[in-house]
């Protein structure tokens, strides 16, 4: 029997999406320094005046400034979102910053909402916590963990604008019905629960 301090992990999904979207990064950057280093080869080294030539550096810029944007695909696969819930509170990683705890204590609302409908619908779980959220053990989410509730803000048009946090249903294995169900079973009965899904 399992007890009731020990964190119940919430599986992520497969990280298929993100593996397939660097790939193609990678192709088309490669595609595209390939052609310029095709382009530029033929190129003196310097100029009839005796200066370096510029056109022969912009394969080594255009290669160094596509390995700068590979980190927009390379860190959300090493640091993943995160969920373990039990009956004392959450830790959450939103997106790849810091794990957040946040306690029972503080949440006063977990939702989850669906925007969109059919293939382009996008899923949200957000959390309500009160003014103590930061103090006595719990985090405050900082503005790396913020990014996913920004992102659920446009899509919604304002309308989860009171929450202090997201996370997308999409990271996590579970449907999204069953994910707030989950949480639910863990949360103490002062915890308002909103589905909108």
């Amino acid at each position: 029997m399992r007890r009731s301090s020990e964190w119940t992990v919430v599986q992520r999904s497969s990280p298929a999406r993100r593996i397939s979207s660097m790939t193609l990064y990678v192709v088309v950057c490669g595609a595209g320094i390939g052609a310029l280093v095709w382009l530029v080869h033929t190129e003196p080294g310097t100029l009839d005046s005796g200066e370096s030539n510029p056109v022969v550096a912009l394969p080594g810029f255009f290669a160094v400034m596509a390995l700068a944007g590979s980190v927009f695909f390379l860190v959300p696969l090493l640091r993943p979102p995160k969920l373990m819930v039990n009956h004392f509170g959450l830790r959450v990683r939103p997106s790849f910053g810091k794990v957040l705890m946040i306690p029972w204590s503080n949440v006063e609302e977990l939702a989850a909402i669906t925007v969109g409908s059919g293939r382009r619908g996008h899923s949200y779980l957000l959390l309500a916590t009160d003014v103590y959220l930061g103090r006595g053990g719990s985090d405050r989410p900082g503005f790396i963990d913020r990014s996913v509730l920004r992102e659920a803000n446009r899509a919604t048009e304002g309308l989860v604008a009171g929450f202090d946090l997201a996370v997308r249903c999409a990271d996590f294995a579970l449907e999204p019905e069953k994910l707030l169900a989950r949480l639910t079973s863990f949360a103490p009965g002062h915890v308002q629960v909103v589905d909108r899904l």
